[in-house]
């Protein structure tokens, strides 16, 4: 139903009445739709000249806002929303009826505005008769499906969350993890041999871009708004028809709403991918809905030192690759371990460095030292330029400091020297990086190598 479209008031009640009998049955579970849906009703009983009312304007509109307004704090209520922060609705409870006086026969008051949702199925009607007049009481311009506070972008997620029957948090989570808490509809992922690069709220490929009738370039230099027109124009085509945040990522991360829980890429499995996301992500995206000003997270801050890399420096390391003037030998992913003989995944970037080979600090922080049976003499650093982020160095032949201890070091300060110990089979550096926040292993992009070797940032 159009937001401007006249009803009479029998077509007014029967919406009014099909939406109470919904909510009843429960036939609709989503709040966001349950208040778009009111939020046009509202505009409608607004809108519809004093005809429609045969001489009853004012007051049959405000009977009819005040079921809308029941029918909102009954699906607070039972979805157990009502005292919840995720949620801020489109309407404005607390705004008065307005009134259109071109329509209006020189009606020149307004009933009061309902101060509290829950208060609208007890409190009497108002009459035309006990409203006095006074300056505060002319005709006042108001729109309930405003929500000032919230951003064209906040705004058109919302609505498309209640196309699509999603939960707006949950489209959001998604969107903040896709883009590293950026929500910038031109970020970029890292170059995927033989498929290229990633782009957008979604992180679409330029495969998906064609699909979607349009290129990854065209996709980087729409706004927001304008992009997330193709964010439901691929979920829907890939065939999500409502769920939770775990079937909107999987018609993202699989192509299809009901991929299994287990199904890996290599950097997470769709169920700890979903576990990330509600725990870094979710606040994030309810900042977002409830018009509250964006932070940057953990993963913006360490992303954001990537994209100003060279594009070179972003890519995965592939065999053969050189980095600072040494060939990767093993990057990350399956492979033959050369000792075991087992297949097994290989979570660092093996480098081809000569014994003794000065590795840097690449900011001011923290070295810890340790000693593993396979990993040798290594080091973890850390800092807060790159909060959550451990990087492991391993296989070292000297380290700053003793096995079991740790200390503060300046940037481009030698931490370690490269060696062959522990499960080894020749000098290389095998570099490591770890979330500390999720407890994965994360990809090693090749401008961390070459920051480590050069003491440089790429």
């Amino acid at each position: 139903m159009a937001q401007t479209q006249t009803l009479s008031i029998n077509q007014l009640q029967r919406e009014i009445r099909k939406l109470e009998n919904e909510l009843t049955i429960l036939k609709r579970t989503n709040l966001w739709s349950i208040d778009r849906r009111v939020s046009q009703l509202l505009r409608a009983i607004d809108d519809s000249p004093v005809e429609t009312f045969h001489g009853r304007s004012v007051l049959e509109k405000s009977r009819l806002r005040g079921q809308l307004l029941a029918i909102a704090a009954t699906a607070l209520i039972s979805l157990n929303l009502a005292n919840s922060q995720d949620y801020s609705p489109n309407f404005d409870p607390s705004a008065p009826l307005r009134v259109n006086t071109e329509r209006s026969r020189g009606v020149d008051w307004f009933t009061d505005g309902v101060e509290q949702v829950q208060e609208t199925a007890t409190q009497p009607e108002s009459t035309p008769e006990s409203k006095p007049e006074s300056d505060s009481a002319k005709p006042v311009e108001t729109l309930h499906a405003t929500s000032l506070h919230l951003t064209p972008f906040a705004q058109k997620i919302k609505q498309v969350a209640a196309n699509i029957n999603a939960d707006p948090i949950d489209l959001a989570t998604l969107i903040s993890f896709e883009t590293a808490g950026t929500f910038s509809p031109s970020i970029r992922g890292p170059i995927v041999k033989g498929r290229g690069r990633a782009v957008g709220l979604i992180q679409f490929m330029p495969e998906t871009s064609r699909e979607l009738g349009t290129t990854s370039e065209a996709l980087a230099h729409k706004s927001q708004v304008e992009q997330m027109d193709y964010v439901e124009r691929y979920l829907v085509k890939r065939g999500f028809k409502g769920g939770g945040l775990k079937q909107l990522y999987s018609t993202v991360f699989a192509g299809h709403p009901n991929a299994r829980g287990s199904i890996s890429d290599g950097y997470h499995t769709l169920d700890s991918a979903v576990e990330r996301m509600t725990r870094e992500h979710r606040g994030r995206a309810i900042a977002l809905l409830s018009g509250k000003s964006l932070e940057k997270t953990p993963d913006q801050i360490n992303k954001s030192h990537i994209y100003k890399w060279d594009v070179k420096f972003q890519k995965n390391p592939q065999l053969g690759d050189i980095i600072a003037g040494y060939s990767v030998t093993s990057p990350r992913g399956w492979r033959v371990h050369p000792i075991s003989g087992k297949r097994q995944y290989h979570q660092g970037v093996d480098l081809a460095t000569p014994a003794g080979t000065a590795l840097f600090a690449i900011a001011d922080g923290w070295v810890e030292c340790a000693r593993g049976d396979a990993a040798g003499l290594y080091a973890t650093f850390t800092s807060e330029e790159f909060p959550t982020l451990q990087f492991k160095l391993l296989h070292l032949s000297r380290c700053l400091v003793e096995p079991g201890q740790k200390t503060k070091v300046k940037r481009k300060k030698v931490i370690g020297w490269t060696g062959n110990s522990g499960g080894s089979t020749g000098p290389h550096l095998d570099l490591r990086i770890k979330s500390s926040s999720s407890g994965n292993w994360l990809r090693v992009r090749a401008g961390w190598l070459q920051w480590f070797l050069t003491g440089e940032q790429p």
